[in-house]
Formats: C-alpha cells, structure tokens, sequence
C-alpha cells in the first residue's frame, strides 16, 4: 500500500524506533514524505536517527498546491502530503484530527496512530502487551496521551 507520513505521526514512530513496522503493516517498500515534511523533521532533535532510515523513505516534490488546498488552518506540511495523497491514490499517514478528516473529506484514506496500531493487531504484527508497550513509549518519548476510550479500543 502506497503511504504518505506527515511529520506527527512519521517523527513518532521515529522517536520510538518502530518506522520499520510501517513498512511491515502496509506491505511497503516505501514511505513517502513531501518537502515540507522532510523540512519540519529536519529541525528536529531526531534528525539523525531520520536520516539513517532515508533508504527507504522517498522524498516527493511538488510544484504546487491545488487551490482547494490554500488554507491558514494547516502547515505546509499537512497540505502538501493531503495533496500527494489525493494525487496517487495513497493512505495518509497523519495523528492531526483536523488534517485527517479535512483528508477523508477529499476522498484520502486515513491512518492516525491509533488505527495504525489496531490494523497492526488485526494483521498479528502487535499483540496487546506489545501495544501497551508502543503506548508508553509513546507517552515516554512523544508526551502522546491515549484517552481511555482509545486505550480500551487499542486493549481489549
């Protein structure tokens, strides 16, 4: 499957060193990221433990946004994947509510992490120990909170 990461949900799994299970999850040889991903995490503390998994992450350039995707309300970065997304068909990657469901309301098929996780458990990657262990990893070293509905999805 085809994947496009914003930098909230690639830099999470980048922080936990678990991207491989991305890989593994969607059947992918690649992850895509846009310019303005790659920009955003290369600011970030993590960036050299991001450039030893680029082998496998595909750097995307695009010309321009489409008009319908101008907006104050998203960083260049959610509109820039949202818009390759929508242009090859791809499963976006991304934790940002808005972002996904303004997404979804284009026709983009949407992974947040705690989808990502569950499909994870359905296809026997992840048993519940080791979501509970993803889960504080998270909370470790992404200061990602789970509400207790979630957690209840993702444990039982």
């Amino acid at each position: 499957m085809r994947s496009v990461a914003d930098t909230d949900f690639l830099s999470a799994f980048i922080k936990i060193n678990k991207v491989e299970l991305i890989y593994e999850a969607l059947d992918a040889d690649k992850i895509y990221i846009t310019k303005a991903v790659f920009e955003e995490i290369a600011k970030a503390p993590f960036f050299y433990d991001f450039k030893r998994q680029m082998e496998r992450i595909e750097l995307v350039v695009l010309d321009r946004l489409p008009e319908n995707m101008q907006s104050t309300i998203f960083g260049k970065g959610e509109l820039e994947s949202i818009t390759y997304a929508l242009e090859t068909n791809s499963v976006l990657l991304t934790n940002d509510k808005k972002a996904g469901e303004f997404a979804e309301n284009l026709g983009v098929r949407v992974l947040d992490i705690v989808s990502f996780l569950l499909l994870c458990r359905q296809k026997d990657l992840l048993n519940k120990n080791d979501i509970e262990h993803i889960i504080n990893l998270l909370k470790k070293y992404d200061y990602m909170e789970f509400g207790q509905e979630q957690k209840r999805l993702l444990l039982e």
